[in-house]
């Protein structure tokens, strides 16, 4: 517990608390109950426990505001230029005139209206020395706040989508019966100076190195492609134990095909739909590492390698680049497709067949050029800018962009989709 003076150093403290006009003491506008305080000095701070309807009321009142001087700001070129100051009691602000993700708040009040767990802790709030009045009183462990603004240096969706989803209920409590007003959310209470709030804003969002997205994806348990990457891990024997599931790059000294994070992009093209139905999801499973061990079959390089191996083959070709796993997924979803029209048998007969056109086994030519399809020196991975060379011109690379992904699985269709006479193809031809 802080003592009086780490208190009354902060601006905005009063010695005493207000009065009613019987004698009383007046609570002020919004009360912070049960206190737990941290910190000394400029680093001291509150943490106490609200609820939705809490919030809510805060916001209704006026009290709570976002500064966009220290915020995510406002649209660059608009003209004249809005409030710098917005109220939350407005609700989402115009994304015209701000810089604001309403999918992204839309999406967390979804999840609170059905009851979904959702990890909003903490909310951030602030008030401005100099700017506010308030009381701390020791015997209730509360702050009542008089005047002035809280702010919000931190958690702007989250506090919207709280808003949002508290006004649903109240407005249709029955048609939201797995979300309470009472639902509980812990707030941090800063006494920061407007410069500060945008230390606290910049150390927040821009200073700290985030969570690879692949040890992200491997640690959800509610995004349905995540869940669908990694079932299909477990039941492909190309794919088990041979994908990163910590960091999003795969280094020199790294043997494995892919990353999680890329794997999950491809079950986004394999999957017609971001969500996918729990009883579909051992399914679609099967089929996309039933698929990727046929492709594994005819192109050793996708399967497992020792180090020395997978070296070499990231030097001299592009089968095993991210960009090029892009490309086997737009086969995936066509191989899906055929499995529900032909059935397993036959579809598995064809694929076979199609899939074998992707050996290395046939020369292919470009040109004067001929070698192994997935060559990084066959010009036609130049010409549809999947391949590049590097800045000292001695050196190709591989370029993994939306437009190179398109290319990869525009050629392997084209390729795949003819049967015994690739020299159709036009731009390519095998001997």
């Amino acid at each position: 517990m802080p003592n009086e003076m780490n208190i009354k150093s902060i601006s905005g403290f009063l010695d005493a608390a207000k009065k009613t006009a019987a004698k009383k003491t007046y609570t002020g506008r919004f009360t912070c109950p049960d206190v737990q305080w941290t910190g000394t000095g400029s680093d001291l701070m509150a943490t106490f426990t609200i609820t939705g309807e809490e919030l809510a009321d805060a916001a209704e009142s006026g009290l709570i505001w976002t500064d966009q001087d220290v915020q995510r700001g406002i649209v660059p070129g608009v003209d004249p230029l809005p409030s710098r100051e917005i109220s939350l009691q407005a609700g989402y602000p115009d994304r015209r005139k701000y810089v604001f993700n309403e999918a992204n708040a839309d999406e967390m009040v979804e999840k609170l209206l059905s009851g979904d767990k959702l990890f909003l802790n903490p909310l951030i709030w602030n008030l401005r020395p100099g700017t506010f009045e308030a009381f701390w009183d020791e015997c209730s462990a509360s702050i009542f706040i008089y005047a002035g603004r809280v702010y919000l240096p931190d958690s702007h969706h989250r506090h919207q989508a709280i808003l949002k989803a508290t006004r649903l209920w109240r407005d249709a409590p029955r048609d939201y019966p797995k979300f309470k007003g009472d639902k509980q959310f812990k707030v941090e209470l800063y006494f920061l100076t407007k410069e500060d709030e945008g230390n606290y804003f910049f150390d927040k969002n821009n200073r700290s190195a985030p969570t690879a997205k692949s040890k992200g994806y491997d640690l959800t348990t509610t995004d349905d492609l995540s869940l669908l990457a990694k079932l299909a891990i477990d039941r492909s024997k190309a794919l088990a134990g041979n994908v990163n599931r910590v960091t999003d790059r795969l280094t020199a000294g790294n043997r494995q095909v892919v990353t999680l994070s890329t794997l999950r992009e491809m079950m986004k093209s394999f999957s017609p739909e971001p969500t996918v139905d729990a009883s579909e999801l051992e399914g679609m499973a099967l089929v996309a590492a039933n698929f990727y061990d046929r492709l594994a079959a005819i192109r050793h390089e996708l399967a497992h390698l020792q180090l020395t191996e997978r070296r070499r083959v990231r030097d001299e070709l592009i089968v095993d680049s991210a960009v090029m796993m892009h490309g086997y997924a737009s086969l995936m979803r066509q191989y899906n497709e055929d499995l529900a029209k032909k059935g397993q048998v036959a579809a598995n007969k064809d694929w076979d067949r199609r899939l074998a056109m992707l050996s290395a086994v046939p020369s292919y030519r470009f040109g004067r050029w001929s070698g192994d399809l997935f060559s990084k020196a066959n010009p036609l991975w130049q010409e549809v800018g999947v391949v590049k060379p590097g800045s000292s011109g001695d050196r190709l690379t591989v370029v993994n962009t939306g437009g190179a992904r398109s290319e990869c699985g525009r050629i392997l269709r084209q390729l795949i989709a003819l049967e015994r006479r690739p020299e159709d193809l036009g731009f390519l031809s095998a001997r």
